[in-house]
């Protein structure tokens, strides 16, 4: 009688395990695409220096407007001269790190894969002279870049376009290309 009541019990068990009811996230058919995260790594570069980086931040509903925080560095040591007077010039091995805020606007042209891109970076800079204690200037930039855009699936985008970095040193070209590729890293939609 006891294996009886413990089979029926056991049954009766998996019967309402089975009868479970699942409900599908339906938020997207009522509020639209959620608001998403962004990663991204990216790189201003030139003939004469580079910094490279990775953005991190939020994309809104529409999947237009990209609020980011951002910390690039010289991926090497940049050889700069630095003139102390009469003829007299210092050259130093310098690091350079970037960490800042940016905020990004995308338009889709008529083809949904295709794009233009507007971004305003504003960074903190500060470097290092390597093998001294002398620091090279730092401070507060705005790194505006506009470019074009491709969709790359449901959720990545490729960026390429024109970025105009001043790095506080002197003799230094200021207008570099800028190369990006991120994507949304939670579920889109």
């Amino acid at each position: 009688m006891r294996l009886i009541i413990n089979t029926f019990i056991g049954f009766w068990f998996l019967t309402a395990a089975a009868q479970e009811v699942v409900v599908e996230d339906r938020y997207d058919e009522v509020f639209g695409l959620k608001p998403a995260f962004y990663l991204g790594l990216r790189s201003d570069l030139n003939m004469e220096d580079a910094a490279l980086g990775m953005e991190a931040g939020l994309m809104n509903k529409a999947r237009n407007i990209n609020l980011f925080t951002t910390f690039d560095a010289r991926p090497f040591r940049k050889k700069t001269l630095e003139y102390r007077g009469n003829n007299v010039f210092y050259q130093y091995p310098e690091e350079r790190y970037y960490l800042g805020l940016g905020a990004e606007y995308l338009q889709r042209f008529e083809s949904a894969r295709l794009g233009a891109f507007a971004q305003l970076n504003g960074v903190y800079t500060w470097g290092v002279y390597g093998g001294t204690e002398r620091k090279p200037p730092n401070g507060w930039m705005a790194i505006p870049r506009f470019g074009l855009f491709k969709k790359v699936g449901d959720s990545a985008f490729l960026k390429l376009g024109y970025s105009y970095f001043d790095t506080r040193t002197n003799k230094l070209e200021k207008h570099r290309f800028f190369l990006s590729f991120g994507g949304l890293i939670t579920r889109n939609g």
